[in-house]
């Protein structure tokens, strides 16, 4: 962590650094409402695909507001060029196909196990794959070595998840 850290605030001022972990909290307390706001679209509509598919088009609502936004009131928006498309990684448009499925387990399983034990589990699971990937440097993000201190905050995310599920 504390590598990770210098490295960050190499790149980043200080006060930029706590408003980039403050948003990153925010982000994650989200979590736990927005598994509270699919667990009472599923009770409502009692279909759990309907309910995939209304939160999918809320979601795609939002964001092409804040793009019709971000282009009428900022001169810095950028377009990629065909070449930037045709460059891109064939894989790179499934992220929200993945986040997809990630919302599906939500609607289906947080109800039954509890927000809690829903979300330590999923963040085990991220933390696992997010490792590996930091590991190789695969996907874009660059190459993080796994050391003991790394293997060792998994083994805890891991062990913390079970003992949330299990009391």
């Amino acid at each position: 962590m504390a590598t990770l850290l210098s490295e960050t605030r190499s790149k980043l001022s200080r006060s930029m650094l706590a408003l980039v972990f403050a948003f990153m909290l925010l982000g994650g307390a989200l979590r736990s409402v927005e598994a509270g706001c699919q667990n009472s679209l599923k009770l409502a509509l009692k279909n759990v695909w309907l309910c995939g598919v209304i939160s999918y088009a809320v979601a795609l609502t939002g964001v092409g507001l804040i793009l019709v936004a971000t282009l009428v009131f900022s001169s810095r928006s950028s377009w990629p060029t065909w070449t930037d498309v045709k460059l891109m990684p064939k894989w790179a448009p499934f992220g929200g196909l993945t986040g997809g499925a990630a919302i599906f387990a939500m609607i289906t399983v947080a109800s039954s196990v509890g927000v809690s034990t829903f979300n330590a589990v999923i963040i085990a699971g991220q933390m696992f794959v997010a490792a590996a990937m930091d590991h190789y440097g695969v996907m874009g993000f660059p190459r993080r070595e796994m050391d003991t201190q790394r293997f060792i905050a998994i083994a805890m995310i891991i062990a913390g998840s079970y003992l949330m599920a299990k009391y």
